[in-house]
């Protein structure tokens, strides 16, 4: 099944993203995300075997003990990989504690000693809003990252994180929760 683990927004940190999204041009060549699919990627595992799954979910379980809860804030607008030619616009996460990335740091190798890659980018916390699928697609992202402005959101408390199946369908990726894990 495929999988990642990420943090769920709670619903006041949601609901700016939401109105945002509403007032973004409808538009062939983009993707917007629904508010389900509004959540912070930590790790993508891709195709997890069943037999694997409950050594991910032990995993993130025992990594979240040793990462004490932290806040985030929404930041702003971006885009990768470049503001000329936008494939992705994302919202940014300020995490000044770092939890982000610490918990990755020390997820990576346990989850490479069952398989799965570390990254070799540097994480940069985001919430993606949509996905360019054509040029004009991208012309479309790049005109929204030169005119929207994401409202000032309320700070957030990460108490957990989730271990997440992403099912395909028509309509778009819709995510059932596999199993959470407390920080600290």
């Amino acid at each position: 099944m495929r999988t990642f683990i990420a943090i769920e927004l709670d619903p006041p940190t949601r609901r700016p993203l939401v109105q945002l999204l509403r007032g973004f041009p409808r538009a062939d060549g983009v993707k917007w995300c629904s508010e389900p699919q509004l959540h912070i990627t930590l790790k993508f595992l891709g195709e997890v075997p069943t037999a694997t799954l409950p050594k991910v979910c032990d995993i993130a379980a025992r990594v979240s003990r040793a990462v004490p809860p932290f806040e985030i804030r929404l930041t702003g607008l971006g885009c990768f990989p470049a503001p000329r030619n936008p494939r992705v616009l994302w919202a940014g996460v300020q995490d000044a504690a770092d939890g982000c990335r610490r918990w990755v740091e020390l997820a990576d190798p346990e989850l490479e000693a069952i398989g799965y890659k570390q990254e070799t980018r540097a994480l940069t916390p985001h919430i993606t809003l949509g996905r360019s699928r054509s040029s004009a697609g991208s012309d479309v992202l790049r005109g929204v990252l030169e005119r929207a402005t994401l409202p000032a959101g309320p700070t957030m408390r990460v108490a957990h994180v989730t271990v997440y199946e992403s099912v395909l369908g028509r309509g778009g990726a819709r995510y059932e929760v596999l199993a959470t894990a407390s920080l600290g």
